[in-house]
Formats: structure tokens, sequence, C-alpha cells
């Protein structure tokens, strides 16, 4: 096999992979937005429930747009026509943005979400949409030249092995970016209702991928300048709603969620972080923990 779709393995039951036109061709009418490898699975911690309270107000937050040109920017050096993955692309923004940086790129979205692939193909018809497990990605080995995950290892009791199949399907010398929510310590109610395993700490997501197989070549946080409000309003969280479950819960998380809009000073916040990294300021505390991680290249 040849071409974008060598990287696939064939879906359960299958001796091959579909063709694509704009969506997978099938044996009936019309087109399939993604290829089912498993509806669902015991490895993450997230629903179409959550997909629906969630996504909307991923898409212009300030954090989200910013945590999204942060990936794009530590993919690194790309070969011509370079296979990409986003593992646990959700509703497919970070695709969008790949799209527009990488126009030549082959674009693979993974997720379990059904409801969260097919706006991820509304919106990104030419990647190839993969409803599967983080934790034994529908992949080749050695076949991606770059792979990126934001806000997705929290939600897997196993994120290492999440982490060894990254390393798997990149090839040798091929970056994996990825995000996770950072400070153990502000671990609240909402952390709990969205499904986290666990909020980072400092390192940690380092000493994993190490673990893993994986060159650590980057360790950074975002969200930086806005952590110490940030800080203070999940320890009042802790103190206040720890109790909080069942209704009540569901209805603080979304009312969270709702007032958590666009906010000018927050996006002028993160414009400035950018700055401050790159010119080599690095703050041992953030949001979010941002770990660029590379499949070794084999001796000689």
């Amino acid at each position: 096999m040849s071409g974008p779709d060598a990287v696939l393995l064939p879906p359960p039951g299958a001796d091959s992979i579909p063709g694509y036109d704009g969506g997978w061709i099938g044996e009936g009418p019309g087109r399939s937005p993604f290829l089912r490898y498993a509806e669902r699975g015991p490895t993450v911690n997230w629903s179409e429930e959550l997909e629906g309270l969630h996504e909307e107000s991923s898409r212009e937050h300030f954090i989200d747009v910013w945590t999204r040109r942060a990936v794009l920017a530590c993919v690194g050096p790309l070969p011509e026509r370079a296979t990409i993955a986003d593992v646990g692309c959700s509703s497919g923004y970070l695709l969008e943005d790949l799209r527009i940086a990488h126009p030549e790129a082959t674009l693979i979205g993974v997720d379990l979400i059904a409801s969260g692939l097919r706006k991820a193909h509304a919106l990104v018809p030419q990647a190839r949409l993969l409803q599967g497990d983080a934790c034994e990605l529908p992949l080749r080995d050695a076949s991606l030249d770059a792979a990126l995950s934001a806000n997705l290892l929290e939600h897997l009791p196993d994120d290492l092995a999440a982490l060894s199949e990254l390393r798997r399907v990149l090839r040798p010398g091929a970056r994996a970016v990825v995000v996770v929510p950072a400070g153990p310590d502000v671990y609240d109610y909402y952390d709990r209702f969205l499904g986290h395993e666990r909020r980072y700490g400092n390192g940690e997501l380092a000493r994993k991928g190490r673990v893993a197989g994986l060159e650590v070549l980057r360790d950074v946080h975002l969200g930086s300048l806005l952590y110490p409000p940030f800080w203070l309003v999940k320890q009042r969280n802790r103190r206040r709603f720890s109790q909080l479950d069942g209704e009540a819960l569901r209805r603080r998380v979304a009312g969270d969620i709702a007032g958590t809009g666009h906010s000018r000073a927050g996006a002028l916040a993160c414009r400035l972080e950018e700055r401050l990294l790159r010119a080599g300021l690095r703050l041992p505390f953030g949001i979010r923990g941002l770990t660029v991680l590379r499949r070794p290249v084999a001796p000689g």
C-alpha cells in the first residue's frame, strides 16, 4: 500500500483500508466521517456529554488558543508531505490550525467520541479521522513524522501506555508535543467532573516520557502569568466545594465553563508569556505543562 493511508491499520474485520474522497467510502451511499476501530474504551475518562459541555468554549478561550499556538511552534522541522497525527483530536480545532500551518501534510485525527469526530470532519474534511484508543493506536509502527496531544493524557488511567504508543508510531527522530494540566495541588471539583485522573507535577510528564523510551527536548509551563489568580480560585474551590456531587456539580461546572469566555486581559497575558518563552524565561509553575518528546534515532 502507498499514499497517505499507508500508515493506517485495517479496521476490525477488514483486510484493507477503504478509499477516501472527502470521507471514507463504504458499501452504502454517502461517506463516513471516520473509521471505527473502537467505539469506547476503559482507558479514557471522557464522554459525549462532556464533549458537548466543553468543546465550544475551547475554540476561542485564550488559554486554548495559546496552547494550540504553542503546540504548533514546537512541531519542529518536517519532511515534505509529512504525516501528522492529533491524538485526542476532539472537535478538530488543532487539526484546523495544522491544516493552515502545513497544508501539504497528511493529517490524522484519533478520538473515541463520535460527536467530536463528526464536528472535526466538518471542520477539516481533508483529515483522516479514526475512532480509536490512544493506548492502542490504529497506526503502523514508525509511521508518523509528528504527533500532537493536547489535554488527553490526564483522562487516561494508564498515561504511560499512551506515551509508549506514541513512541511506537513515531519515526526515529520524530517529535511528540504533549500538553497536560499542571499543578496537583490545584486539583478540584472541576478536574474531578471532567474525568481528570491527575494534574501533573513539575517534571512528571518528562519522567514518564523517558520511561516510555522517549527523549525530552523541552518541558515548560503555559499560563504562568495567569497562574496566581488561577491558584487562588482553585484553592477556594477546594475549601468550599469539594463535596459537590451529582446535578449540583454538573450545574457548577457548566456555569464555570459559561463564564470563562474571551478575556482581553487573558489574551494579552498569553501573548506576553509567549514573548518571554521565546526569550528563554521559564517559570516553574503554570496552568498547563507542555513537553516536547522525541523518538531516539538508532545509533549507526
